[in-house]
Formats: structure tokens, C-alpha cells, sequence
């Protein structure tokens, strides 16, 4: 299901290779102002299996249920080639396999990041009882909330919208707290209801898998951030859902952060309206922001 467009993107197509995507200034990422954001890659991704490795009927068939993104170079502020391959095609499975370039002036085609794609044929639960977790009693935002104000960068003279919208449930919400605040008190689980403010693509509706494929990387500043903010930037994003999300909002809950030697493990809870959907886990690596 597609919801209606947003005024602003994070990429156009280019009009003669419908591989080749250009970022806008709104996909430019929080570790240097020259990179893009994690979360557009996790959509990029997503995009290509939809869009040219996916059937209609195949949609309907098939759950997505597994979206693994590799992160294994900085994404920069430049024009991304995306590519898909389908590498196993069986009667209850498909494997899609994404690689995205980019053409660097000093060392030519280079990969940036690359994708797995796991997708399952649905049918019925089996019969019995497994344990799961409490439902998630938190009611969501309704579609039609209105949506956040422009503001100023300090880079730019221009206005832009938050790269999402977060209403916060409880926890510690992102950015560095002041030096004379209580940290003891501060630090709990993070619940909060996130809205795409963006369209992934100019012109293009954003499906509800790109979505949450973009949501999937919000598991680094919401398990990873402290009383000091975000100091571990993620190699990788790694998502399981057992079923689509329904409604703009989607709930997150950091379930899980570890730490040692400069290394983090951190996963948050999906939910929509109705219910569970599914994981986020990213690694990431010790790292200050850089600042303009």
C-alpha cells in the first residue's frame, strides 16, 4: 500500500539511466556533510527489489523478511548506481542480491554498499504456542497528524523538514544532553513513533517496505546514543519483519546495546497500529560526528 506523495525526496532519477539516482541536499547524512544518510540506502535498496526484481503477484505471495545492508565505505553526496541480481529462485524462496556504485573522480566505479534480500512464501502459522514478547500497548499517532515545521541548517539559508518525524514515548531523546544534567536518571529504553517526511524518490510514492527499510537504520542513534548522543556510527543494518507495516507511523523500542573496545551491537523492536512486525540490528564502530 502507497501513501500519498511528500513534498520533498531524497533522490531524482536521472532521466536517461534509470539505475543512476542523484541525492538531494535532505539525503545528506549526521557523520560528515558530504555523505549521505544510512537510512537511504536501506530505501535504495528496497526500491530495486520492488520495483525491477519483484512481480505483483510475487509481492503478494512473498513476504519480505529479511533486508541485510552492508555499509562498508561512506556513502558520498554523488550520484548512485544501483543494481540487482536474483540469485535463488525456489518454490518457497527468493534471494536478491544489491550492489550500489558510485563513480569517484579519483579511483574510479567503487562499491559503497551492497544488500541481501530474503524473501518467503506466506501460508499459516503452525499449530502451538511459542513465546513472544508482551504486545507493545502504545497507541499509534493517527495518519493525519500534522506533519513538522521547517527549519534552518546552519549550513544552508535554506529551510528543510526533519529527515523524519519522531513523537517520543518515553527514554532519552537523541542529541547531548547538558553537562549539568542528572545522566544516572536519564538513561531507560527508548519507545518513540516514527514518520517518513521525505519520499525516497521525487514524483514516486514511498511503499510501505521502503519505509520501514529506512525506519531499520534508526536502530543506531536509538539503541547506540547516550548522555553524550550518537558516538558509534553502524556498518550495517540488518532487518526481519514477518509481515508489511500498516499505517505512516512506525513504533520502535531499543530492545538491546553492548558495547567493548570501540565495537557495538544494537537492536530495536518494530511495531505499527496493529502490532508487532519485526527487528532492526546494526554493528557500528566508536566515531565523533564531523561538524561544519
Amino acid at each position: 500500500m502507497s501513501k500519498p506523495r511528500l513534498p520533498q525526496a531524497f533522490f531524482e532519477i536521472d532521466q536517461d539511466n534509470p539505475s543512476l539516482y542523484h541525492p538531494t541536499i535532505h539525503a545528506r547524512g549526521p557523520w560528515d556533510p558530504k555523505s549521505l544518510h544510512g537510512r537511504v540506502i536501506s530505501g535504495l535498496i528496497a526500491h530495486e527489489v520492488e520495483t525491477h526484481h519483484s512481480s505483483v503477484v510475487e509481492l503478494e505471495e512473498l513476504q519480505v523478511a529479511r533486508i541485510t545492508v552492508d555499509l562498508f565505505r561512506m556513502p558520498p553526496m554523488a550520484p548512485l548506481n544501483v543494481k540487482g541480481e536474483v540469485i535463488r529462485m525456489g518454490r518457497r524462496i527468493k534471494v536478491i542480491d544489491v550492489h550500489i556504485t558510485t563513480d569517484d573522480p579519483d579511483k574510479g566505479i567503487i562499491e559503497i554498499g551492497r544488500g541481501s534480500v530474503v524473501m518467503l512464501k506466506r501460508s499459516q502459522n503452525p499449530p502451538g504456542t511459542v513465546w513472544s514478547p508482551p504486545d507493545w500497548d502504545i497507541q499509534a499517532p493517527e495518519d493525519d497528524a500534522p506533519m513538522p515545521k521547517s527549519t534552518q541548517r546552519a549550513a544552508s539559508a535554506k529551510k528543510h523538514l526533519p529527515m523524519w518525524q519522531t513523537i517520543d514515548v518515553e527514554g532519552l531523546p537523541l542529541g547531548r544532553k547538558p553537562a549539568s544534567v542528572d545522566h544516572e536518571h536519564e538513561i531507560s529504553r527508548r519507545r518513540a513513533w516514527i514518520r517518513e517526511t521525505h519520499d525516497l524518490i521525487a514524483g514516486e510514492p514511498t511503499s510501505q517496505l521502503v519505509r520501514v527499510a529506512q525506519v531499520a537504520d534508526v536502530a543506531n542513534p536509538f539503541a547506540n546514543s547516550g548522555t553524550d548522543g550518537l558516538n558509534f556510527i553502524n556498518a550495517d543494518v540488518s532487518l526481519y519483519l514477518q509481515r508489511i507495516p500498516v499505517g505512516s507511523w512506525i513504533g520502535v523500542e531499543s530492545s538491546y546495546h553492548g558495547a567493548d573496545d570501540g565495537i557495538s551491537v544494537g537492536t530495536i523492536d518494530l511495531y505499527d497500529k496493529l502490532g508487532k512486525i519485526g527487528t532492526s540490528t546494526v554493528c557500528g564502530l566508536a566515531q565523533v560526528p564531523v561538524r561544519d
